[in-house]
């Protein structure tokens, strides 16, 4: 194994770090790669004509739009495309090997197709629908997935009933893969999927349940890309142009950028590449069953590759058909041959829990016998296949229901181990946590697609910064906003209850520094004072925290009439020894189950006293015995907060702390 393994926040994936790493808040150890195709730099151009990943069989684009579609190709060829509806649009390959040509689409509806030409070469994008796109980003609690998936400790409430009831055909996601640059990238990996009781396990959980609300509230189709990481700080979401208010992350952005002298991560990446041999040298292997998790096998201590392979016989009904080979997330890296052609792979680092499905072409299918090759490498900790037994298939293309299982007996063959191999291009040691790395590599690659808005949950990384928050936030979404070149609506959520640490004091001024970014136009906060868990920091209850995202973007986006948020101070003033606080956001009046717990006041001294505190209309009067003349009130004012006002909604109060005038 490699010198030293750690776990993330979540309990999940052990990476590989060089030795003397030191914790950060709310950590993440990755080592994060440039994949050799799937994220090169800039200055690489790429000769092979296909489109960028987030353009691929069964996007969402959005409607009324001139979506920038965009790709790659041997310079100076001619790139035409065409929408089914009947629009169209011309590119030339540039000198770096990028095309980008405006594709003018419909109203929403759908499924169409797009078909782009570039000399002899064509590319068909299946099942295209037109609708609303939103971009989910964040830490854990926006990566937390809706199902048992992926080395997460269970999924979110009731998640069993969840996923298998999850037939929304017109909500599809986009998962970006997890990857760190110093420089900006050309591409992201990942790819569209439509949400079924097959693939809804694996989807963010925040993002689909504001999809599915939005579905439910004949928004659709609905359309989500999300781009997370766990344990992740704001600042390594922010572009280097963003960060240039603060001057504390110069050195920081200083030492990201790569060394001009050395060879490029993709450079690096393909002499990697070209040491690993495409197919085991050992004519002899071992019966295994799969999916088989390297940690419970003979292969806990190793590091490398290992190669798997079987003879599928195809039923009747499936030869001669377009396949799906589905194989779960596979930890870490993989490629995949059938009948000794390369149908797919995902050779980066960053996608170990990222279900692998690649398309086989029916002209690989016209025989009853398919010679299955997977190709595992597993750069560091776990290494394997993480999916259930029923995650391992080939299904019809055109009929999911046509498939048959790829659980069972394979051979598997070992390969070389890591070190054997050329050292693994590292960027910069692959830390999330630098500023700007996951813009430059999750992010600026989806410049400029005309995101509809975007939905955040992150925060707990930064506690302890809140005075820096305050501004760093709001700088996060202008600089989207300006990157994107719109106007953004940006909803996010306020952090849950967590018990950090007796005493803590750094959860509430965090809260009240995310508030902040209220003073931007189309921008709103989900409050989940009642839906946290003290002892998890991963609350299971992502149904509440989607459905009042959706709240959010229902009234402020579309338009609707509807109480988006709970009882928020508006007003404030002495009454003798008691204080009236007036608040907007009480639809359906103020409420408490029993009495009304969670107010404080302190007098001249500063010391907080615990208060009775009274609903009379739509205000709350507050009175403590031990302050006479109370200067400040609070409300739900710490990391756990005990306190029971909300409006007829059932949206709970903001938490708070303001003077008294």
């Amino acid at each position: 194994m490699s010198c030293w393994v750690g776990w993330n926040l979540q309990g999940r994936k052990r990476y590989a770090a060089p030795p003397m790493r030191h914790l950060l808040t709310l950590p993440v150890f990755a080592v994060s790669l440039l994949a050799q195709e799937a994220a090169a730099p800039a200055a690489t151009p790429a000769t092979t004509f296909r489109t960028m990943r987030l353009f691929g069989d069964h996007m969402v684009l959005p409607p009324s739009e001139a979506v920038p579609i965009s790709g790659f190709g041997e310079p100076g060829a001619a790139v035409s495309m065409r929408g089914s509806w009947g629009a169209s649009a011309d590119a030339v390959v540039q000198a770096d090997g990028k095309w980008r040509a405006n594709l003018a689409t419909p109203e929403r509806g759908g499924p169409f197709e797009v078909t782009l030409r570039s000399k002899a070469a064509e590319v068909v994008l299946h099942d295209v629908l037109i609708g609303d796109v939103w971009l989910g980003s964040g830490q854990s609690n926006m990566e937390m997935p809706v199902g048992n998936y992926g080395g997460w400790q269970g999924g979110v409430l009731n998640w069993q009933q969840e996923v298998a009831t999850a037939n929304h055909p017109q909500l599809r996601m986009f998962t970006v893969s997890r990857v760190t640059s110093g420089v900006p990238l050309d591409d992201v990996a990942g790819e569209w999927m439509v949400c079924s009781p097959a693939t809804a396990g694996s989807f963010s959980a925040s993002a689909y349940f504001f999809g599915r609300e939005l579905l439910q509230r004949g928004k659709g189709p609905i359309g989500l890309v999300v781009s997370s990481w766990g344990g992740t700080v704001c600042e390594a979401w922010a572009s280097e142009r963003g960060l240039q208010p603060f001057p504390e992350f110069a050195s920081a952005l200083a030492a990201t950028k790569p060394n001009p002298k050395a060879m490029t991560p993709a450079q690096a990446a393909a002499a990697f590449w070209r040491a690993v041999p495409n197919e085991p040298a050992a004519p002899q292997g071992q019966l295994v069953d799969m999916p088989e998790l390297w940690s419970k096998t003979d292969l806990a201590s190793r590091d490398g590759v290992a190669f798997y392979e079987r003879s599928v016989t195809l039923p009747r009904g499936l030869m001669g058909q377009e396949l799906w080979c589905e194989l779960g997330a596979i930890d870490d890296m993989d490629t995949v041959w059938c009948n000794g052609t390369r149908i797919g792979g995902m050779e980066q680092d960053g996608a170990w829990s990222t279900p692998r499905r690649y398309r086989i072409p029916a002209e690989l299918t016209q025989k009853e016998n398919l010679d299955l090759r997977i190709r595992v490498l597993d750069t560091g900790g776990e290494g394997g296949f993480s999916a259930a037994p029923a995650a391992l298939s080939l299904r019809a293309v055109s009929d999911e229901n046509l498939q048959v299982s790829l659980a069972g007996k394979w051979t598997r063959k070992l390969g070389p181990e890591m070190k054997d191999l050329p050292v693994w291009p590292r960027d910069g040691g692959g830390d999330p946590n630098r500023p700007a790395v996951l813009w430059n590599a999750m992010m600026a690659p989806l410049v400029p697609f005309p995101f509809t808005g975007a939905i955040w949950y992150q925060g707990e990384s930064n506690r302890g910064r809140a005075e820096q928050y305050a501004r760093l936030f709001p700088a996060m979404i202008e600089d989207w906003r300006r990157a994107f070149g719109r106007e953004l609506p940006f909803y996010f959520v306020q952090i849950a209850p967590y018990a950090y640490q007796q005493g803590d004091v750094l959860t509430a001024p965090l809260r009240e520094a995310q508030a902040a970014a209220l003073k931007l136009p189309h921008t709103g906060m989900v409050v989940t004072l009642d839906v946290g868990e003290a002892r998890d920091i991963h609350p299971k209850d992502k149904q509440s925290v989607g459905q009042r995202l959706a709240l959010q973007a229902l009234r402020d986006h579309y338009g609707m009439d509807v109480v988006a948020d709970g009882p928020r101070p508006k007003g404030l003033a002495r009454e003798g020894r008691a204080v009236r606080i007036e608040f907007s956001g009480v639809g359906g009046g103020l409420l408490s189950e029993g009495a009304v717990k969670g107010f404080e006041l302190a007098g001249a001294d500063g010391v907080f006293h615990a208060a009775s505190a009274r609903i009379d209309g739509a205000t709350v009067v507050v009175q403590s015995d031990d302050v006479a003349a109370p200067v400040q009130v609070r409300h739900a004012w710490a990391a756990v907060p005990d306190c029971s006002l909300r409006n007829g909604a059932g949206l709970p109060a903001w938490p708070f702390l303001q003077p008294v005038k």
